[in-house]
């Protein structure tokens, strides 16, 4: 076994345990910005955009499929993409590409009054015969520097065949991880033309597929420079929707099945089980949050975002390591279907001559691609999910630091000092049983003290809270955890009704709600309520309910829009509740 590691270990890079050396920048201007010691009336924009829904349809409406498959594109002409190869030409190798991002970045910031700072990031480490790398960023100073907390946004630009080491194949890397670098280029044009409190860094690292060389040296390097960072976002694999037949679990039912519409999010547990206790955790959650309530109802594909209790595929590992290794908040976004395991190993396409964008299917042919092995809808989507939430993290107010009181039957939550301004207050609720990665419930409160009461004996629960500052919310803060014990019993009358998922969903104009009653279940004056998010009620629909199914028609007569709570009611009790999108 030992042998088989040793030689595992030198055929992958001879200077792996090798620490980076020499980290630098070469940009002056950079270090002031992200320790927050500049003026930001040096870099404010002459108009101001920066309201959520500025943000969050300009970053719907903006983004270009055409432009992804047109840097994808590019990105293909420069065939070998390796961390060792060439680095002088202008044709080809990892030289060429990371030059030709470099002259992208000069582009985005001529573009928004120069408030981009381009750099290199440059540091020494022996990788496939080169000693000296270079990663490429941009960085947009933020209004305000009260708060020095930094956004983070990273993709790893090269790529590898089968060969760890080999310089000279064809390594076109168009879904590992064209994809990511891409998707970071057309954020960082797009997000420019916007303004934000806080400060973001757009990232372009090399060496990830010898070891995670370039996201260590940038880790290390802003933790040397005592560098604050309030999220990191990762993106690896993330526009692929085809599965392998050797694909990594967890995710990948079988070879050539096909999925768009679910994108797995990897992060750090503080335990590897379904606790799932993290501020990583909380990070994924805060996404999937936003998604589900705000960007899938400008989606003509609503997106599902799968939490992950990993921090990576089985056996893998990603960018966003080094970056939680340095203690900073860290996930990563991937395809829920992966082309390969990494290995290249036929029929596979992941680190191989065959990770290609598509194929041409005209006959003839006209050198167009027209069947995608990297979906640009989907990549798009998924460019969505990150930078809506980037550009609002950006904006968001501190996460809370509130008093946690156990009290009979539940918990009492006090916000004081500068938590205890704030227009609304979210708590995520979530109980501890397999798989509950995601909140069960978020309400929403005007009130600085919080009392949420009726647990049910016997059950663990995981509160948090968010603040919540002109429509935005805070990440939620550490969970707090009560064991419910000789409390509330869960209501035995309850069990003999379920309200099923609304269908369709979303919808525009008209759905079904399906309620299932047992054979003792009558309700003769019940209602399903509808609310908004905030809990104000906006419709009541009376209804009867009878043993077996039940379908209820609602029609949006009320031009509703967003997201929305519906509950059914007997004589104002609330038996169970869904979530509905109407778009």
């Amino acid at each position: 076994m030992k042998k088989l590691f040793l030689v595992l270990l030198l055929a992958i890079i001879s200077g792996t345990a090798i620490a980076q050396t020499n980290m630098t920048v070469s940009n002056p201007l950079v270090l002031p910005v992200l320790l927050g010691n500049y003026n930001p009336a040096d870099y404010t924009p002459p108009v101001i955009i920066n309201y959520p829904d500025s943000i969050l349809y300009g970053i719907v409406n903006r983004c270009s499929k055409d432009t992804l498959v047109k840097y994808l594109s590019r990105i293909d002409t420069y065939h070998n993409r390796n961390s060792g190869s060439d680095t002088v030409t202008g044709t080809h190798g990892i030289g060429a590409v990371r030059r030709w991002i470099y002259g992208k970045f000069l582009e985005y910031r001529a573009a928004c009054n120069n408030r981009l700072l381009v750099s290199w990031m440059d540091f020494d480490v022996a990788i496939c015969g080169q000693t000296h790398h270079r990663n490429v960023f941009g960085v947009l100073p933020g209004l305000d520097t009260t708060n020095k907390e930094v956004l983070f946004i990273e993709a790893h630009f090269d790529t590898r065949c089968e060969g760890v080491c080999d310089t000279a194949c064809y390594s076109p890397g168009m879904e590992d991880n064209g994809s990511g670098t891409v998707l970071v280029m057309e954020l960082a044009r797009i997000m420019t033309r916007y303004a934000y409190n806080h400060t973001i860094v757009f990232a372009l690292v090399t060496g990830e597929d010898e070891g995670l060389f370039g996201s260590t040296a940038f880790s290390q390097w802003l933790k040397n420079n005592n560098i604050k960072l309030r999220a990191v976002l990762n993106n690896d694999v993330i526009g692929g929707f085809i599965c392998g037949q050797t694909s990594s679990p967890p995710g990948c039912p079988g070879l050539n099945a096909i999925d768009s519409t679910h994108v797995r999010v990897f992060s750090f547990s503080s335990y590897n089980d379904s606790t799932a206790v993290s501020p990583n955790k909380q990070l994924a959650r805060y996404v999937r949050l936003h998604q589900v309530e705000r960007i899938n109802p400008l989606l003509t594909t609503p997106m599902t975002i799968d939490i992950i209790i990993t921090e990576d595929r089985g056996g893998r590992s990603g960018d966003q390591v080094p970056f939680r290794q340095k203690g900073y908040t860290s996930i990563r976004f991937t395809s829920k279907n992966e082309h390969g395991n990494g290995t290249g190993t036929p029929p596979d396409r992941q680190h191989s001559v065959r990770d290609i964008l598509g194929v041409d299917l005209t006959i003839p042919p006209d050198g167009i691609v027209d069947s995608f092995f990297v979906d640009p809808g989907y990549l798009r989507r998924n460019l969505i999910m990150n930078g809506v939430n980037l550009g609002w993290l950006a904006i968001a107010p501190p996460i809370p630091q509130p008093e946690w009181t156990p009290v009979s039957g539940g918990i009492g939550i006090d916000l004081h000092g500068a938590d205890s301004v704030y227009q609304y207050y979210r708590v995520g609720v979530r109980t501890k049983r397999s798989g509950t990665l995601y909140f069960d419930t978020v309400y929403t409160f005007t009130t600085n003290h919080i009392t949420i009461s009726g647990l049910y004996s016997n059950k663990t629960y995981f509160f948090s809270v968010a603040n919540v500052k002109n429509g935005v919310e805070s990440l939620f803060c550490n969970e707090y955890s009560v064991l419910a014990v000789g409390l509330n019993q869960e209501p035995e009358q309850d069990r003999g009704i379920r309200l099923l998922p609304n269908s369709p969903n979303p919808f525009s104009d008209r759905t079904r709600f399906l309620v299932e009653a047992g054979a003792n279940v009558q309700m003769e004056r019940a209602t399903i309520n509808i609310s908004d998010i905030m809990g104000r009620q906006v419709q009541t629909i009376p209804v009867k309910i009878n043993p077996g199914l039940n379908t209820i028609e609602f029609t949006n007569s009320k031009a509703l829009r967003g997201i929305y709570i519906y509950s059914l009611c007997d004589e104002g009790r609330t038996i169970c509740s869904g979530k509905m999108a109407i778009y």
